[in-house]
């Protein structure tokens, strides 16, 4: 009998450490689901529902997607917030969290002096074709999509060579072409976006 239990417990054990893998290494190393109704938007083009964009300025703009309860946006926190400290002068940036209580959490990890936006809709999302966070949209000045992808190959964004956002941003503030990245560009790693009825929950406004 105790050595059934001891069996059952080592299990139990191997299965929580199974599960754990799962949620905090093995899930985000994986593409995330692309939703069934997702329409892409091509590099160039820009966005069609003026009306939804109409309050933003004109570009640069740099959008970033962030929700405090993915695990992979707090491990690209550091490298935004050197991102921001380097080019917080030459574009406007706008952190586009998904409901008030993300928004009061976005401010404690990056600060009141940035903008945020709240895209509890999910139409600034969709409009720039993003459906995971952590993502980087750039819209260049005539309000064209430049960019919308990946930091960084590294989920803790350590791979200078594929600081993928920052390179982007670069030859958009020099007036150069859009660059052409590999696939891990612009293949979404990371959490899906919060389901609409979850945000309803999580809004009391």
């Amino acid at each position: 009998m105790r050595y059934t239990l001891s069996i059952f417990a080592l299990l139990v054990c191997f299965g929580g450490i199974v599960a754990i893998f799962w949620y905090q290494e093995l899930k985000y190393s994986l593409p995330t689901p692309v939703p069934a109704n997702y329409k892409a938007i091509p590099v160039g083009h820009a966005v069609q529902d003026v009306k939804l964009v109409s309050a933003l300025p004109e570009g640069p703009l740099f959008l970033h997607f962030y929700n405090p309860d993915c695990p992979c946006s707090r491990f690209n926190a550091n490298h935004l917030k050197s991102l921001i400290r380097m080019y917080q002068d030459s574009v406007q940036l706008f952190i586009v969290v998904p409901s008030t209580k993300a928004k009061k959490k976005a401010i404690s990890e990056f600060g009141k002096h940035l903008e945020y936006i709240i895209d509890e809709h999910q139409k600034i999302a969709s409009a720039y074709g993003v459906y995971a966070t952590p993502q980087a949209v750039l819209v260049d000045r005539e309000g064209k999509l430049f960019y919308r992808g990946n930091y960084n190959k590294s989920r803790y964004c350590t791979a200078k060579a594929s600081n993928y956002a920052e390179l982007a941003l670069v030859a958009l503030l020099n007036n150069q072409r859009p660059p052409v990245f590999d696939f891990y560009a612009t293949q979404a790693y990371g959490c899906e976006l919060p389901e609409l009825n979850e945000l309803s929950k999580l809004n009391f406004f």
